[in-house]
């Protein structure tokens, strides 16, 4: 599954899949956030890491986003819950 990007399209796309037949892509219509799963995890991201925060230097941001990332990754349980019954706890690697 694609979305609609620029570089999801054109000659080399094109050429991908004729040189690799078996393989087909599926476009996501436009304007689908909630088709993405990564947009389930970005929202709750934002609110925890820079949600009503103005950060004057780059690499605050940076920490920002990964001390909210690092919350997460410790509470596997609630990303779960962000991608509903898309996957379970099983078979997840150790962290």
């Amino acid at each position: 599954m694609i979305d609609n990007a620029p570089w999801h399209r054109g000659r080399p796309v094109d050429w991908a899949l004729r040189r690799f037949p078996h393989l087909s892509l599926y476009r996501l219509p436009p304007y689908s956030p909630q088709l993405q799963p990564i947009e389930r995890l970005w929202r709750p991201l934002r609110q925890r890491a820079t949600h009503n925060l103005l950060f004057d230097e780059m690499t605050e941001l940076q920490q920002a986003l990964r001390s909210g990332l690092g919350y997460f990754r410790t509470r596997p349980h609630l990303v779960l819950k962000l991608f509903g019954s898309l996957w379970t706890t099983t078979g997840l690697p150790e962290a």
